[in-house]
């Protein structure tokens, strides 16, 4: 498999740990060169979506995010070998990542992605485990669980998700892993678990790389979930029903809700 890694031209020392690191691994990998989206302001190229997103309006860095992973799902489209790995340049990595990227035997072969990160929030994942790797575990991924730094994607995927993404308004890992985008119902996604990889601002204190702070925090508003919204003494009468709820239909599902662990 490739690997391809995003990376802005004005961010050389995330390059640097980088290559690093895959060096030391032995990995060869193709740098991507990030669409930067102060360029796209200055240069008058910002595109301004026709219709509104799922989330929220798209701004320069999100819309230059996109189009950096659309550079690579290009490449995996176009290339020899059946899968491509995409990685951003501000991740972490678990034990074994050499093994695991060594070969695409492991892949399910109806996995049009595997989701390689978590974001340490709850999402739903069948119970069902499908293989087991190095370790780990793939398992069905059912609900939202976003986050782009680290997914292997098959040129079957990289092609849809270029034809699918001609006009996007939504941020590229709500695109991909957020069951109400267009993306998803055309998608078999599988998620590793525990995940091999984790964006730096979720690594937690003391293990963050200083001056790594994500470049798209700015343009991402703070979500609150309908809980968050309710009257504070409201969510604690509410809080219990729900999370009752939730495990009950999960299970009815035969789903697991968790928080994917990192390791």
């Amino acid at each position: 498999m490739n690997i391809y890694l995003i990376n802005l031209d004005r961010s050389p020392d995330r390059l640097a740990r980088m290559a690093a690191i895959f060096g030391g691994l032995g990995l060869d990998f193709t740098r991507v060169p990030a669409v930067d989206g102060a360029k796209l302001i200055a240069e008058g190229k910002l595109r301004q979506p026709e219709r509104a997103g799922l989330i929220y309006q798209l701004g320069p860095g999100e819309t230059g995010c996109f189009l950096s992973h659309r550079a690579c799902w290009e490449a995996i489209a176009g290339a020899a070998p059946a899968h491509g790995v995409v990685f951003e340049d501000d991740v972490h990595f678990g034990s074994g990542l050499a093994d695991l990227l060594s070969n695409d035997g492991w892949i399910p072969g109806d996995a049009d992605v595997v989701k390689l990160e978590t974001t340490r929030v709850h999402t739903l994942l069948e119970k069902q485990r499908s293989k087991m790797v190095g370790g780990r575990f793939l398992k069905r991924l059912r609900a939202t669980h976003t986050g782009a730094s680290g997914y292997i994607l098959s040129k079957t995927a990289a092609r849809k998700l270029i034809e699918l993404s001609e006009d996007f308004v939504d941020p590229v890992d709500q695109f991909m892993f957020n069951p109400a985008s267009t993306a998803w119902a055309d998608l078999t996604i599988y998620q590793l678990t525990p995940a091999i990889c984790i964006q730096d601002m979720l690594v937690g204190a003391g293990s963050q790389v200083v001056g790594f702070e994500s470049t798209l925090e700015n343009e991402r508003p703070e979500l609150k979930s309908r809980g968050e919204q309710m009257s504070k003494p409201l969510r604690e009468v509410v809080r219990p029903l729900r999370q009752a709820w939730m495990f009950l239909n999960s299970r009815l599902r035969g789903l697991e809700r968790l928080r994917v662990p990192f390791a």
